[in-house]
Order: structure tokens, then sequence, then C-alpha cells
């Protein structure tokens, strides 16, 4: 009786999205979303940094592929065995088995690794397994909650081999069975094809039937994510600060070809300004504005033979005003431009429409200009107006008390600093005009001072030794 037939894993994943919180079907690498989406649905990112994520003082974000994604970085990393500017992209999905059209479908399955490597770290608590390129090399890739775990530490492991059952270990209890992959960022060609070998079959849910399967060659595209470093990358930050273009915080920008968070915010803006995706990768369309170094000095004329006429010049591509060092980019410039991903909270000149703004207080005009910086750019500025005076009423009166802003379903909600201060408007009812707003903000203004006007009167005169 021969081996009964490979079966094929069934992938799907926890998903959050403008129609609500649901499991969805993963056909390919490309369906997967950002590493817990709902924490991650208000992400934004600021003059560079961002906004609106997970737990930051825990965890990292970054702008990759086009999308906000966790990812790991040494700033957080437990175990501390990242290089310093190493990245490794997080992703989340579901394993499930069904024997028979009659069994009911079951995640303890086992958890093919990703890439081959050598076992540098087992944590059984965790459920954790961290893959290095080689004996105290450089980790590759971890996989978290599995449980038990089915190789040793200091062990090498092939492309497809079991590292364990899919589980939820390290988890808070009641979190659901799947699989956390953190990858290199300078293997996510190879990500991809792992996660379309299981959602396709290659690598099927029997062990027996993964034994020999290696993983498929990984086209290089050209194309570098945050935490790669190469001469390319020089070339790119050196065209950027001749521009102008500046690290977070407004620091100049490193120049050393090492692709690092600081450099993401004018990277998108530096896409967006040329008219290249704005994906936050480094890729041959970006690197188009960047034209490498010369390695060597202008040709003269003692370089050729005596008597032989100087070879005619090249005639140069035409360059636009203010960008000499790459081919002129304007041709492929769109009118308007797209929005940015990167947005900055130093706004425009006040237009006729936006006038009201120059009413507010200075405090308000804060609170106000820090809750729009963060809310989706179709959120309207009544909207955010509104969010203003209702966190104003929540007990949310300044700029440095927002905690979080985001999006969920149809309402813009405020977060607080302080626990329990919060405060929501729903973006699908007509939002009070501008000016309307203004004016009830300067009220709530009056009616607080004239309240502690009062209380400090009472006070005073119920103060002992107070004078007549």
């Amino acid at each position: 009786m021969g081996r009964e037939a490979p079966r094929h894993y069934q992938v799907t994943q926890y998903n959050f999205d403008e129609a609500g919180e649901r499991n969805t079907a993963v056909a390919a690498y490309d369906d997967l979303v950002t590493h817990h989406p709902l924490a991650n649905f208000g992400a934004r990112m600021v003059d560079g940094g961002l906004r609106g994520v997970e737990r930051p003082e825990r965890r990292s974000h970054a702008f990759i592929d086009g999308a906000f994604q966790e990812v790991e970085m040494l700033r957080t990393d437990e175990y501390r065995s990242l290089k310093p500017d190493q990245v490794l992209l997080i992703k989340d999905f579901i394993l499930e088995d069904r024997p028979d059209s009659s069994s009911t479908a079951t995640r303890a399955v086992d958890v093919p690794s990703p890439v081959a490597g050598y076992v540098s770290r087992r944590d059984d608590r965790n459920g954790l397994v961290e893959i290095s390129d080689r004996k105290d090399g450089e980790v590759i890739a971890r996989v978290r909650h599995l449980g038990p775990i089915a190789v040793d530490a200091d062990s090498f492991v092939a492309y497809g081999q079991s590292l364990g059952t899919q589980n939820a270990l390290g988890l808070p209890r009641g979190a659901g069975k799947h699989v956390h992959v953190e990858m290199d960022t300078r293997y996510r060609p190879q990500l991809e094809g792992y996660v379309n070998d299981l959602a396709s079959g290659r690598l099927p849910v029997q062990a027996q039937w993964r034994q020999g399967v290696q993983s498929q060659p990984a086209a290089d595209d050209g194309t570098m994510r945050l935490g790669q470093s190469s001469e390319r990358i020089g070339d790119l930050q050196r065209a950027m600060a001749a521009e102008g273009y500046r690290s977070s915080g407004g620091r100049p920008l490193d120049q050393d070809g090492v692709y690092r968070l600081g450099m993401q915010g004018a990277l998108l803006d530096f896409q967006r300004d040329h008219g290249v995706a704005q994906t936050g990768n480094i890729d041959p369309a970006t690197l188009r504005m960047a034209p490498p170094q010369a390695e060597r000095p202008a040709d003269r004329q003692d370089h050729f033979e005596p008597h032989r006429p100087m070879p005619a010049a090249r005639p140069e591509a035409p360059t636009a005003p203010g960008h000499p060092g790459h081919p002129d980019h304007r041709p492929g410039l769109s009118d308007p431009l797209p929005e940015p991903v990167n947005r900055h909270a130093l706004r425009a000149p006040a237009t006729e429409e936006s006038q009201p703004l120059a009413e507010l207080s200075p405090a308000d005009r804060l609170l106000f200009d820090r809750i729009r910086s963060e809310a989706p750019t179709h959120v309207s500025d009544d909207v955010v107006a509104s969010a203003m005076l209702a966190g104003k009423q929540a007990g949310i009166d300044s700029a440095d008390k927002v905690g979080l802003v985001a999006v969920t379903g149809e309402r813009l909600c405020v977060g607080g600093t302080t626990p329990g201060f919060h405060a929501m408007v729903d973006t699908t009812k007509p939002a009070p005009q501008l000016q309307e707003t203004v004016q009830q903000a300067q009220a709530l203004d009056h009616q607080r001072m004239a309240r502690d006007q009062e209380r400090e009167a009472l006070f005073v005169q119920n103060s002992p030794g107070r004078s007549i």
C-alpha cells in the first residue's frame, strides 16, 4: 500500500480593515496584511516618525513594500542577537489541515522551516526557533509560538523541515494558534517564496513529502529594503543630501550606504517628489535618480595616444533645475502629486476656507494640528475640529495629552495619554462648520476661565488672614 497523497495546507490570516475583523484566505505572499492589523490600523508617518502604531515603546515599525509593517530591530529585540542595523520583517498566518472532506480542520500541524540554516536559539517557553546563516553567524529568521519544538539548538535544518507544531506559546491565554515568522529584509524574496510554497502545496502537510524540497531561486530585482547596505544606497544618500533632504529630526543624512530607519521619511519624500512610487524600498526606479559615482576622472587629452583626436563627448542627459545629479524627472510627475506617505506637521499658510483655524487659541491650534497630522487625509478639517472639541470636553485639552489617533470603522477616535480619556466622532454624519466648532471651542475656554476665576475668588475669600 503506497503512501497517502500529499495534502495542501489551508493558509488563512487574521485581518482587519474598514469592513471589520475576520479571517481571510492567503493564496500568495502578497495577500498577507500588516502584523496585528487592528492595533496598527491607525499607523501614520509624520516628519519621518511613525505614529498610531502598537506599543512603540516595545515594538518597532517601518514602511516597507508600500505598507506600514511591524519589524524587529535591536532596539526592541529581547534576545539582543541582531546586528545594529539589522531589520526583521514580521508576518503572521494560520496553517490548517483537513485530512478529508468529513474531517474538521485542525491547527495542530507541523510548521516547515522557512529557510535552511543553523539553529542558533531554541526557547521552549516562548516556542521560538532562531535560524542563522551559519554557526556564530547572522540571524536569518525566527519562528515563534511553536509547541512542542522538534529541532535542537546547535543543529542544522533544511528548508521545509518541521520546526515544531503550530501553537500559541508565549501568547496571552486564549490567543489563537498561528505561525509567526520574522525574516531578515535581505531574505524578503525567500520569505515570499516560502509563503507561496505553503499556499500552493509545494510544501505539503506531511513531512515525508517535504523531504528534499528546495527553496525556489529568488530573482534579484535590484530592490533593497530597510536594513540593507550597498554602494548604490550611498549614491542615493549623496544625491538626496545634495538636493536638501534630511534625516528625521532635521539631522543630516548618513552617506555610508546603510539604509536606516531615520532615512525613511526623506526617502518617501524623495520618491514622491521625483514621480516614483512611494514604496519605502530603494528600487531601480529610485536609483535611476542617483547615478553611481564616477570611478575615474573625466578623460583628458593625455589619456590618448599622441596625434589621435579626442573622441566626441557624449551629450549629457537633460536635468531639471535644482536637480543636476540625475536625468530630468519632470516627465514622470503626476498632477496633482499623490498623497504623501510622510506627512509634515508644518501646515501651509491658511487659505480662506481654513481661516477660522487662525482664531483658535495657540493651545487649541496645536491640538488641532496634532489630530490633523495623524488623521487620514480623506477626513475633513470639519471632522478633525469636531474631534478636537470632543477631546477638549473629555479632558484631552492639549497636544501633549494626545495618545492614539485612529479611524476605527466609521469613527475618528482620539485617545489620551491618561487612561480612560478618549473621544470619538462619527465620520459619516455631517460635521458642524469649522467656524461653528471654533466658536464652541472659544466658548468652552471662556467657561473654564470663568470657573477658574470664581474658584480662585472663593479660595481667597475663605483663606485665613485675608485682607479686608
